[in-house]
């Protein structure tokens, strides 16, 4: 009965199911325009005029945004913008070469390949490589406009919800993680357990994580944060909307998030198909779960209600 249910139970989408990380991905081009210095705290970028004709702006916010406000607000201009100056950035003698200094960046925070742990049938997900580029569009013809869609998290990229999930792990860590792993105790003559003590090391300084955690938590306590209307008032945490557009049907609904923002004890990644927007749905979930797991209990009765009685099949 299982393997014939349609809704697939035995499939696990967690580490096996891929998709566009959307918006959420802002977060990661963010820390690499700041490895990369082409990116500063104070950089602006306006989310109207001849700069932002290639990816219109989604949010009505006010314009130009520094850095803590364009992913409290996720605006996708700032994000074209950004994604541009690292491909073009003029140490780089080409576009190829700007792409693979940010190719890299992205595997080192844990995209585009198996994290290396005992969590079996792991998809590696993709982050296209220039090659793919150069068979699809001519060698040294495409451009930074070519592939603008990986600076908003769409195009080729791919991702799954573990992978996510880990990323969010390491921004809570400043620019490290441990291989996720499944373990229901720790037994101190456990040689297996040694594996997973390993602290991994991504390209990301640490000190370009505290912007960024700033400009997550306004997601929550910001006056125009995407999912400023989840925010768990007794919990102080980080977190970041994804709305992905999905080519077989309604776009799918992501939120990443970690708790609390001193000393985090979980991160998470959630995903609901094909049921909208990243605030509406897997936002309430993710700030639901992070409450149960630090609190014990939902104090939030009606979100958990709203969230039980959900119909996505008709949309409400």
């Amino acid at each position: 009965k299982l393997s014939n249910d349609t809704l697939k139970p035995l499939f696990n989408r967690a580490s096996m199911a891929t998709y566009p990380p959307g918006s959420t991905f802002k977060v990661v081009n963010a820390l690499i325009g700041l490895q990369e210095r082409v990116l500063f705290p104070n950089t602006k970028y306006s989310c109207n005029g001849p700069e932002t004709k290639p990816i219109g702006c989604s949010h009505h916010h006010k314009s130009p945004l520094i850095l803590i406000e364009s992913i409290e607000q996720s605006c996708n201009p700032y994000y074209w913008n950004v994604f541009k100056t690292i491909i073009d950035n003029p140490s780089y003698k080409t576009t190829q070469e700007g792409f693979n200094a940010w190719r890299d960046h992205v595997l080192s925070l844990g995209f585009g390949k198996n994290l290396d742990n005992d969590i079996i049938n792991q998809k590696n997900g993709n982050v296209p490589k220039d090659k793919y580029y150069d068979k699809y569009f001519g060698k040294g013809i495409w451009k930074s406009l070519t592939i603008r869609s990986l600076s908003i998290g769409q195009g080729e990229l791919l991702v799954t919800p573990l992978q996510l999930a880990n990323f969010v792990a390491i921004v809570a860590n400043k620019g490290f993680y441990y291989s996720p792993h499944l373990v229901r105790s720790i037994d101190s003559k456990d040689n297996y357990i040694e594996k997973y003590k390993e602290k991994k090391k991504t390209s990301i300084n640490s000190k370009y994580f505290n912007v960024v955690i700033e400009g997550m938590s306004r997601v929550f306590k910001g006056e125009h944060g995407t999912a400023r209307w989840h925010k768990i008032d007794s919990i102080p945490a980080c977190g970041k909307t994804g709305t992905v557009q999905n080519p077989h049907g309604k776009d799918h609904s992501i939120f990443i998030a970690f708790a609390p923002i001193d000393n985090p004890e979980i991160a998470i990644c959630v995903v609901v198909e094909n049921s909208g927007f990243g605030s509406t749905w897997a936002a309430p979930m993710a700030t639901l779960m992070i409450e149960k797991y630090l609190k014990a209990y939902v104090k939030r009765k009606w979100i958990e209600e709203r969230m039980l009685n959900a119909n996505f099949i008709s949309g409400n």
